[in-house]
């Protein structure tokens, strides 16, 4: 007898997308106004009434202002960049070229860096922790790099941090020629450049 197609899902394992979380939320949130208004143009009060919470709500999840700014960074590196790098299946060169023909997509996170670079002048609250958060972000991908030299795949005679460094610092150039209303270049055009400069440190 045929089963019953409306009970048919019924002692099936149902694996649903969970929804976002209240934290979750106000990230996402704050990563777009931020980006778009500026940090300084926008108050945990705006957040508020933006998010339908009020504010003793927002910070319930978050201390200040500058910890949220801090850790929507955080949480836009992690899905806008390290993401990409969960594919196993790349190495070095496939990663990095794929990544930069696809920079347009980060033109938010790279606003927003701009605007935690520019907040961290002025506020040592913002500074100690973007400091902080950077800091732990980017020795992660000299660990990496250096586990690339140690598997054969990047010239063990470089420097990982220095490279490291030379690409996230590319990155967020890219957020200064935006943000000067600059022409951005071509997004294939960027990725055959990519291409030739991760060349140079593979392991020859």
């Amino acid at each position: 007898m045929s089963q019953d197609p409306a009970t048919a899902w019924q002692g099936h394992s149902v694996d649903p997308q969970p929804a976002p979380t209240t934290r979750e939320r106000l990230l996402d949130l704050a990563a777009e106004v931020f980006a778009e208004e500026g940090y300084a143009a926008v108050s945990v009060r705006d957040l508020a009434r933006r998010s339908s919470l009020t504010t003793g709500a927002i910070y319930a999840h978050f201390l200040n202002k500058a910890e949220l700014l801090v850790e929507a960074i955080d949480a836009r590196v992690a899905a806008d960049v390290d993401t990409s790098r969960d594919r196993t299946d790349l190495n070095f060169l496939d990663y990095l070229t794929d990544l930069n023909r696809r920079y347009p997509e980060r033109n938010d996170l790279r606003a927003l860096l701009l605007e935690g670079a520019t907040a961290a002048r002025n506020d040592a609250a913002v500074r100690e922790r973007l400091t902080a958060e950077q800091g732990e972000r980017l020795e992660s991908w000299v660990a990496e790099y250096e586990a690339g030299q140690e598997r054969g795949e990047l010239d063990p005679e470089l420097d990982m941090r220095a490279v490291v460094l030379m690409l996230w610092s590319i990155e967020l150039g890219l957020g200064v020629v935006e943000a000067l209303g600059l022409t951005a270049p071509d997004p294939d055009a960027w990725a055959e450049l990519t291409r030739r400069l991760v060349h140079a440190i593979e392991a020859p």
